[in-house]
């Protein structure tokens, strides 16, 4: 067990520059956002639109099939728990996946497309209104309503007029989006809390976006990073955006996590559930402990500053004070730049005192193949542990009940 802790203690630690899969947590316009940016240009990332072909998978599930170690669900889907979707999901949203189109009708209507062509290079297509001869040289893209942002400008306005802006939209939740900058340099995709339709226009520019669409929220908002879940999803979902790293194979450091766990519990096959237990939670502990010093090493605060204002007080009572009178004529008062300003019956000065500085919002990025690697797995082994630590907490509970009764015949493993 101890060349485990050292295993775990001392297989890390190198970065430092900027690229992809950056995780942003940040306040816009009083609303809570987490955010991932994507570089076009990154060349340690690759970004995928996925889509399962059984329409009933987890997240999680479908991206340790396409060696993803970022993601969020995609766009809106019918889904099985519903009645009215015949107890079955489906969508009837366009998704293109390397260059295949998957669709119901032959125009998108009052949907949008956002996504890439072959060398990442983000456009937005509707049929017939929106780049309307570029559909050839879609990708990979998904579809949805509405279409947040255009060049810059709200195009809710548009679904408004049509009555597609239902009531659940108005309503203050969490929505999901995805979206480019203006030089189509950047993609952004997750959520903000708390937030109404009618707000996100105003939010998204001053993250911002240029162009933006709403994905699908709800009981679907579903969003792992760094191969953990942020969010738990609470249903299945049909398709998905993630982020994989070029040079790092997920799938096997997943399956490598997969091994080390069976290794481990047949370790500690023959100790009491009481001990498994410990032994599971210092595991637990010291990767934690790991994931919290490299999140550290890796996180950025953004400041912004802002101007202390202060107003000293030049003369007093300047009508009946000649000085007073005679300095109203100088051209240091004239002179707008020196901030003098008569408010009543006194003269002022405007002036900086100070600086105030204010944590706006945090950057998470990891640069290095080494640190990607390492966090992957060590999130991948952290996943299965939180599942197992509370299943032998359940069977010592059953063990102590039997011992209090011995009635019982109870046989438990994992």
């Amino acid at each position: 067990m101890k060349q485990l802790f050292f295993f775990i203690v001392f297989v890390l630690l190198w970065v430092n520059i900027s690229f992809a899969n950056t995780f942003i947590e940040r306040t816009i316009w009083w609303y809570k956002a987490n955010i991932i940016e994507y570089s076009t240009d990154s060349p340690l990332y690759d970004i995928h639109i996925g889509i399962h072909p059984a329409d009933w998978w987890t997240l999680r599930s479908i991206m340790n099939t396409v060696n993803g170690i970022s993601g969020v669900n995609g766009v809106f889907e019918c889904p099985k728990d519903y009645s009215a979707c015949g107890w079955k999901n489906y969508t009837i949203n366009e998704r293109y996946v390397q260059g295949e189109k998957k669709a119901t009708y032959k125009s998108t209507g009052d949907r949008v497309v956002f996504g890439w062509n072959d060398q990442i290079e983000p456009f937005l297509f509707q049929t017939d209104l929106i780049n309307a001869n570029n559909e050839d040289e879609i990708f990979e893209w998904f579809a949805n309503h509405p279409l947040i942002l255009m060049n810059g400008e709200s195009q809710l306005h548009k679904y408004y007029e049509k009555g597609l802006i239902n009531n659940k939209m108005k309503a203050r939740a969490t929505k999901n989006f995805i979206c480019s900058d203006q030089d189509w340099l950047h993609i952004y995709f997750w959520l903000v809390y708390n937030i109404s339709i009618d707000a996100m226009p105003e939010a998204l520019k001053d993250l911002g976006c240029w162009n933006a669409i709403n994905l699908d929220a709800g009981l679907s908002t579903s969003f792992v990073y760094n191969n953990k879940y942020i969010i738990w999803p609470q249903r299945e979902i049909l398709d998905w955006v993630f982020v994989s790293p070029k040079n790092v194979d997920i799938i096997s450091l997943n399956a490598t996590s997969k091994k080390f766990i069976s290794w481990l519990l047949k370790s500690l096959s023959n100790k009491t559930s009481k001990q498994k237990i410990t032994k599971l939670q210092n595991i637990s502990d010291i990767l934690e402990e790991y994931i919290i010093q490299v999140y550290a090493k890796n996180t950025t605060d953004i400041i912004e500053y802002s101007d202390i204002i202060s107003d000293t007080l030049i003369y007093e009572n300047f009508l009946e004070d000649e000085a007073a009178q005679d300095f109203l004529k100088t051209p240091d008062f004239i002179d707008a730049s020196n901030n003098y300003f008569v408010e009543w019956d006194s003269i002022y000065k405007r002036e900086i005192t100070g600086r105030n500085e204010t944590t706006v919002w945090t950057r998470i990025e990891f640069t290095s193949n080494k640190t990607i690697k390492n966090v992957a797995l060590v999130n991948s082994i952290r996943e299965y542990l939180k599942a197992i630590i509370p299943v032998y907490q359940k069977i010592q509970e059953l063990e102590s009940l039997e011992r209090l009764d011995d009635r019982l015949d109870i046989e438990v493993s994992l």
